[in-house]
């Protein structure tokens, strides 16, 4: 009985020392490069319009001295603060647009009746331009 399962796991060796750990979570590359790109885009846009109508409130004169600054300083922090933004952004859209999924064959090198066989199999392939 021992010499059959030390058989069985000398012929089983071969056929697992062969074989890839499978990854099930499979980067999707594109769409996350495109959804970060519209959050970044949706924030500076946010910011921009609050520097915006801020800096504009403050240009009516409506304000006291003492709120003046502040609302100012807000204002052109808030706007200055949605350039990086608006930047990052068009960074990410052109990472996404650059991206590409594919899939592609590849061989493996399979032992059947005593020799080596190239079998084919197919793959999945991600291709970032940076």
């Amino acid at each position: 009985m021992k010499k059959i399962m030390i058989y069985f796991l000398l012929l089983a060796l071969p056929a697992t020392s062969f074989c890839q750990k499978t990854n099930d979570s499979v980067p999707v590359v594109k769409t996350d490069y495109l959804a970060k790109s519209k959050s970044q885009k949706t924030a500076a846009f946010i910011l921009l319009g609050i520097g915006v109508t801020t800096l504009t409130i403050a240009a009516v004169g409506d304000l006291d001295l003492d709120a003046l600054g502040t609302v100012v300083g807000v204002g052109g922090i808030a706007t200055i603060a949605s350039i990086p933004l608006f930047i990052a952004s068009g960074k990410n859209k052109r990472k996404a647009m650059n991206a590409s999924a594919f899939i592609k064959m590849e061989t493996i090198p399979l032992l059947q009746k005593q020799s080596f066989v190239q079998n084919s199999y197919p793959a999945f392939s991600v291709h970032i331009i940076f």
